[in-house]
């Protein structure tokens, strides 16, 4: 019997492909708000909704109804008690399966997700018996958790489908494979105790509604849940090669909204977003070859260009939100690896006049960044990937001219170098640029250690030892010589490699927080501040090929670097967490898939098998 404490720790998930998904524990006890069998998106894929958090169930015998769920309420107290019964927890890669024993008789429970569609088939099983079924539904964002009641809920039976409206609106739908009765119920249940949003400082209390439950007439009855329409996908099983995890997960990321294809920055609650979508698009897209997937991505942002920024996000509506200086570059430094994969220059050069306008933009300013000397300087904060933020305030500013920004500006200019040879321009502008930024780059972030984190608006430098520096080296177009470079990778290998990535900040620094635990405030003084972030061994793994260049064993080590990022995926459907902390046990914390963790190592792990 597992402790259903520890059950609420053990999570899974299974994305439907629309911007949705499925998740819960291991025990079926839901521990976050962001748990339930089917959250759909109302504006695929953002506005992402709650609608079925999960089924009540008893397995009936002789009489006796035994508990298959789990819930808790009120912080201490789990009724039903199905986790008494769990014998065997099964996860596969578009569904899982909970296996009970009741009085010798076995019972099994599959929830398959119906990818592609915003359903979930589950489907009951038992070698004698009957099953009760009672559907707790709601109606809101997966963000938010409700005790307030929201609006009248009722249903009408068609047959054997079900609908579910709230205020006459349809919201839910159950089609039934099975001979059944319905019992009307209309309860409401109270205090629904979310553990993992507590720990989060976050809302963790629900009132869930039950507006009928389902009684078989035998010990077999499959229920499809869904929203507008549904095909039923057959049971995939997980295939234990860790390439085909990888790149399976990072499908799941991958996303075709209503105005086309997008990258879900990670599950449960991070919506698409423009710095994470171009960082991961080579390991998520590319190197599964979905080329026109990228090119529609690619091709959306740039119609959403303004004064050379492209979105970094999307309000609930669709609306852009213009906020990272870093979006633009590392669309450029995506573009470019779409270019090396696909050779498609005709693409290039239908979009490159789009690019001119985004480097004439960084180039002359913008009102937020302006080149000083041909480096690239910002205002405003936060504008880097080092974004968190409470209350106002900002947590890592890094105002003024960031390392990896300019790193990627140089990139990006000797992109559009290379980019115009290949259409055939005769200009040498992108490279008189490009010159004048590395000169200034080299004079200004030089350290010793390696190279400064930022330089404020009056030049002074940053001496924070942070793995941002990585990138001047790490990127297809290094700004630094390769004697820096292994000063860069010294220092970072001293003071930040660990074993799930690289930590934010050195321990030595004033700032530095190894734990990310506790409410909104802690956890955002901590974000950047410390803990390990997988995505962040790309950078150290490229750095690393390029000063190990010639030396085939020992680029073939570098696996070992990534091996206990290979574990975890292989321990969780090829999904890799957003962070660790940055202490033994190095506990995960964030996102429990994040779409630039799975991408960087997928994309990695490539590059040393290729090399």
């Amino acid at each position: 019997m597992i402790n259903p404490e520890e059950c609420e720790d053990r999570e899974w998930i299974i994305p439907t492909g629309t911007g949705g998904y499925s998740s819960s524990t291991i025990c079926g006890i839901n521990s976050r708000t962001y748990h339930g069998y089917l959250i759909v998106p109302k504006n695929p894929p953002h506005f992402r909704h709650l609608v079925l958090s999960k089924f009540e169930d008893f397995f009936i015998q002789n009489g006796i109804e035994y508990p298959i769920s789990t819930n808790r309420y009120n912080f201490q107290v789990y009724y039903p008690e199905g986790y008494k019964f769990l014998n065997r927890f099964i996860l596969g890669s578009n569904f899982v399966v909970w296996e009970y024993n009741f009085e010798n008789s076995l019972v099994r429970k599959t929830l398959v997700v119906n990818k592609g569609t915003n359903s979930v088939t589950i489907t009951y099983e038992s070698d004698k018996g009957l099953f009760k079924i009672c559907p707790l539904i709601t109606y809101r964002s997966h963000h938010v958790a409700l005790k307030e009641r929201p609006g009248f809920f009722d249903f009408q039976t068609k047959g054997d489908t079900i609908v579910v409206t709230l205020n006459d609106n349809k919201i839910l739908n159950f089609k039934i494979e099975g001979e059944f009765n319905i019992e009307n119920t209309g309860y409401w249940y109270y205090n629904f105790f979310y553990k993992l949003d507590y720990e989060r400082g976050s809302n963790y209390l629900e009132d869930l509604y039950n507006p009928f439950c389902i009684i078989t007439k035998n010990n077999e009855i499959t229920i499809t849940a869904y929203v507008d329409s549904f095909v039923k996908s057959t049971k995939i099983h997980l295939r234990k090669d860790v390439l085909q995890m990888l790149s399976s997960a990072g499908r799941d990321f991958v996303v075709k909204g209503k105005d086309g294809w997008a990258i879900i920055a990670g599950y449960h609650w991070f919506d698409e977003w423009g710095r994470d979508s171009f960082i991961s698009m080579e390991g998520l897209v590319l190197l599964n070859g979905e080329y026109s997937i990228a090119k529609d991505i690619i091709s959306r942002y740039l119609e959403y260009e303004e004064r050379g920024f492209l979105p970094n996000g999307f309000l609930h509506n669709g609306e852009p939100i213009y906020k990272g200086v870093d979006v633009s570059l590392w669309a450029i430094n995506a573009i470019y690896k779409y270019y090396v994969y696909s050779r498609d220059l005709d693409f290039i050069k239908k979009i490159f006049p789009k690019l001119i306008e985004i480097i004439d933009w960084y180039w002359k300013g913008n009102g937020i960044v302006e080149t000083i000397n041909g480096l690239l300087f910002h205002t405003g904060s936060p504008r880097t990937w080092m974004d968190a933020e409470f209350d106002t305030t900002v947590v890592t500013p890094r105002e003024g001219a960031a390392v990896e920004i300019n790193a990627l500006w140089y990139n990006a200019l000797k992109i559009m170098d290379f980019l115009s040879k290949e259409l055939k321009i005769n200009s040498d502008e992108f490279e008189i640029k490009a010159e004048k930024v590395k000169a200034q780059f080299i004079e200004k972030f030089v350290s010793p250690w390696g190279l400064y984190d930022y330089l404020n608006p009056d030049l002074t430098p940053d001496t924070s030892i942070r793995p941002n520096q990585l990138f001047a080296f790490s990127l297809p177009f290094n700004v630094v010589d390769e004697n820096i470079g292994k000063r860069i990778v010294n220092t970072v290998e001293k003071e930040l490699l660990r074993p799930y990535g690289l930590s934010t900040l050195s321990k030595s620094d004033k700032k530095y927080i190894p734990f990310y635990r506790g409410d909104r405030r802690s956890r955002d003084l901590a974000y950047h501040n410390g803990p390990i972030w997988p995505w962040l061994i790309g950078s150290y793994i490229d750095a690393k090929i390029k000063l190990e260049r010639g030396n085939i064993i020992g680029i073939k080590k570098l696996i070992n670097y990534l091996q206990p990022l290979i574990n975890v995926a292989m321990e969780n459907n090829g999904y890799i967490p957003e962070l660790f902390e940055d202490i033994p046990p190095y506990k995960w914390g964030g996102c429990i898939a994040q779409a630039w963790s799975v991408a960087e190592v997928f994309r990695s792990l490539n590059n040393i098998i290729s090399s």
